[in-house]
């Protein structure tokens, strides 16, 4: 399969991919989709990519000037190529990155090397196997969920999975959900709800 960075700096760049059906990229046009709807939110953001895989999702948001993206992938395989695919891009965009090999399902406090403490996100990429989903789409949303409470405030998450998986009466009314639909795939971008205002 073919992968490129779709816009930014790095736009029409070639990435590697990893060989398998184990890893799998969020498909072009969704990525360009989602970034389309992302817009100026990307622009010096602080950003996980969860799954990371090849790095696309990522890659693409150092492309359009994120300030820096944590990448989590517990693949060796996906790991070299994920490395590979940040070297060919110079070290400006290798200093904006680093890489953690951990499960994105469950992951503990995320302090790179030289880190003391975690730096709340303001955009995570949430973008599991398809299978693990499947199997247990409640599972998946509240582990999606307790990702929200990780992130910078005004802060999103962009949950991918396939359509039929869940829909917007699986997740907790108290959140803001907007679900995208492009083909099979679905995107859920969740922030906090805002809070109740107290009663005069």
């Amino acid at each position: 399969m073919s992968l490129k960075i779709i816009g930014g700096e790095h736009g029409g760049r070639i990435l590697k991919s990893v060989r398998g059906s184990l890893t799998r990229p969020l498909l072009g046009q969704v990525r360009e989709a989602l970034f389309n709807v992302l817009g100026d939110r990307v622009v010096e953001a602080r950003v996980w990519d969860l799954f990371a895989g090849t790095g696309a999702t990522g890659i693409e948001a150092l492309s359009r000037g994120a300030s820096r993206v944590l990448f989590l992938e517990k693949s060796n395989q996906a790991l070299a190529v994920l490395r590979s695919n940040l070297e060919q891009l110079g070290p400006e965009v290798k200093e904006r990155c680093h890489i953690l090999k951990t499960d994105a399902w469950a992951p503990g406090p995320l302090t790179p090397e030289g880190e003391e403490t975690e730096v709340p996100p303001d955009l995570i990429f949430l973008d599991p196997p398809y299978k693990a989903v499947g199997e247990d789409p409640g599972k998946a949303l509240h582990r999606a969920q307790q990702l929200l409470e990780r992130l910078a405030p005004g802060g999103l998450l962009c949950f991918h999975f396939l359509e039929g998986h869940l829909d917007l009466d699986d997740f907790d009314p108290v959140l803001d959900v907007d679900l995208r639909h492009w083909g099979s795939s679905m995107l859920a971008l969740m922030s906090q709800g805002k809070p109740a205002s107290d009663p005069d």
